[in-house]
């Protein structure tokens, strides 16, 4: 993190705000022109911040990243597959969709699943149990299908449904709510920093990809071929399905004549009394 003399009170502007808080520039303008989860307001026109609300914001994402291994990762993908493959992926997705966006899409949410079980382990020391079955022809039915409280293991009273998407996304999009058996009571929304390129990269010691990786190593022009070595999963908070809002569109998407039930990640439930209410709720 960049060092700014300021006091707790003192503003900034956009750069210096950006610079603060060392993150992904569109990032940080999906945070507080789209979300509004940093606290921002226009003074002379221009953009401030308040040094303490952005310190604010700061502490509690890191204290909701998750880093998971190469390994978590690949069994991820390798879930992700089984589900592609067993005729169930393209729910929601469109026919003109390939195998390789299916599995695009549906990793996300499998990586935020496994770091919610992880989070909730290591900060509330709450066990949950996911669902690690394929269903061949039909979606998983629930995301969580067990909890465990004083060593005994019991279906979960509330539907909840785990959301992923990516590390700028300001928005959980509830695509299956209001459809029969796939409107959950309570949504969780996590994001993933997953690079496009994440196959590629798990994949560029393979003899496969052997000349191209030597190739991009060799011509300084191009952009070289990164090692995957770990996936940080930001869980975001949660929205309990009635605080869920139909609309046609939100900030920087249209959605095309449809309607949509979302929820903007600043009015997600994200407090350490906020998680210890979902567990008790379950």
């Amino acid at each position: 993190m960049a060092t700014v003399s300021l006091g707790l009170d003192d503003l900034m502007n956009s750069k210096e705000a950006l610079e603060y808080l060392n993150i992904d520039k569109k990032a940080f303008e999906n945070y507080f022109k789209k979300s509004g989860e940093i606290k921002a307001f226009k003074q002379g026109g221009r953009w401030k911040f308040k040094k303490k609300d952005l310190d604010e914001w700061n502490y509690l994402k890191n204290h909701r990243i998750i880093t998971l291994t190469l390994e978590e990762y690949e069994k991820c993908f390798e879930f992700a597959m089984k589900v592609v493959y067993g005729g169930s992926a393209m729910f929601g997705l469109g026919r003109s969709r390939s195998e390789m966006q299916a599995v695009d899409n549906w990793i996300l949410g499998i990586l935020v699943e496994v770091a919610l079980k992880k989070l909730l382990k290591k900060n509330f020391n709450f066990d949950i149990i996911l669902d690690d079955a394929v269903h061949p022809g039909r979606i998983t039915p629930k995301d969580i299908v067990g909890i465990k409280k004083n060593g005994k293991i019991s279906e979960p009273k509330k539907f909840i449904g785990v959301k992923g998407s990516k590390w700028k996304s300001a928005y959980l999009i509830a695509d299956e709510h209001g459809k029969t058996g796939r409107s959950a009571d309570i949504y969780i929304f996590g994001r993933v920093n997953l690079p496009s390129d994440h196959l590629f990269r798990i994949l560029r010691d393979h003899s496969f990809f052997k000349n191209v990786k030597e190739f991009l190593e060799k011509n300084e022009s191009f952009r070289k071929l990164k090692e995957l070595k770990e996936v940080d999963v930001w869980i975001c908070g949660y929205t309990i399905s009635k605080e869920l809002e139909l609309v046609n569109s939100i900030p920087g998407q249209d959605f095309r004549g449809t309607q949509k039930y979302v929820r903007s990640v600043a009015k997600m439930h994200n407090s350490d009394g906020d998680w210890e209410r979902f567990i008790q709720s379950l």
